[in-house]
């Protein structure tokens, strides 16, 4: 391990930094009841929000079936949205073998829409740009759960049992920057993360690969933001409200052409009917619009010095 050479008061650092990586495999013992909550925190999360416009006609089918109809942002044009998210959280009762901390990445496959039976109180006139920004006032549109798919079992049990999500197990590469990633020169705005259907020997589902260099961004926020589910038992649109505490960060094709071309979007061999969704609902379109979220830091730690100077 090289390290820089250095004097003064501080020590020589290596360049790189050996972290150790396992293969392991385990095996589940039992299923353990825990308390229900009304509510889910998160720790820390970063966010990616793709954006796309679909057809009215293509979602109707999807939705209308549930209870559900998609809203339409003008031109008979609805939306579709890819959220791929890092996440952890604090659970606050651990053992030997579960630290009572989770760490998890999901991709929600989302399409923007409404509870049928409501549609008299929906607001009319919102474009896509308008919502991106600020919102619906009226917190009825929301994002449908069409997929969901995560890399941590607890997660994948309680989306399906508490939230009603359509979820479930994958496996993910993925390289994003973060506060802790000093990414190399040409890196620094680069993201690309693949999704792994472990059903099928880790065949890929998607990937995508997203270059923000020389854009900018509009700030902004849509909390509470509203997450539509299906509950199959009583065939009723379930809602849940997500409230990011904070600014997000979007990127407009509508006034930087450019952002249409930042997305390299890819479909895998996986047999999954989410990769089949995906390539129904979004196919080869261009995003109209990119969204980033990233919640703040809560401690900093600096490199060390050498203290008797």
């Amino acid at each position: 391990m090289s390290s820089v050479p250095t004097s003064g008061p501080l020590p020589a650092f290596p360049k790189k930094t050996l972290i150790p990586v396992f293969q392991t495999t385990t095996k589940k013992l039992k299923d353990i009841p825990v308390d229900s909550a009304l509510s889910f925190y998160y720790a820390g999360i970063s966010a990616i929000w793709l954006w796309y416009r679909a057809p009215m006609d293509t979602l109707r089918a999807y939705l209308e079936p549930l209870g559900m109809t998609p809203y339409d942002f003008g031109n008979g044009q609805g939306a579709v949205n890819i959220n791929f998210f890092n996440a952890v959280c604090f659970y606050g009762n651990g053992q030997p073998g579960n630290q009572g901390l989770g760490g998890f990445s999901e991709t929600e496959i989302n399409v923007m829409a409404y509870a049928t039976k409501v549609a008299a109180n929906v607001p009319t006139g919102i474009s896509l740009d308008q919502y991106l920004i600020s919102g619906d006032p009226t917190k009825r549109i929301g994002n449908y759960r069409v997929w969901v798919a995560c890399d941590d079992p607890v997660a994948v049990a309680c989306g399906i049992q508490v939230f009603f999500e359509n979820k479930f197990l994958v496996a993910y590469d993925y390289d994003v920057p973060g506060p802790n990633y000093a990414r190399e020169p040409g890196k620094q705005f680069t993201y690309d993360w693949k999704c792994h259907d472990t059903e099928a020997t880790s065949r890929l589902i998607y990937e995508a690969e997203l270059k923000l260099d020389g854009l900018s961004c509009v700030p902004g926020n849509v909390s509470e933001v509203i997450d539509l589910s299906y509950d199959k038992t009583s065939r009723r649109p379930v809602g849940s409200r997500r409230n990011y505490l904070g600014l997000f960060d979007t990127y407009q094709a509508s006034i930087q052409p450019a952002v249409s071309k930042a997305v390299q979007l890819k479909y895998g061999r996986s047999d999954h009917p989410m990769r089949h969704d995906m390539e129904k609902l979004i196919g080869k379109s261009e995003p109209v619009a990119i969204q980033m979220y990233k919640s703040p830091t809560c401690i900093a730690e600096a490199a060390g010095y050498y203290a008797d100077l």
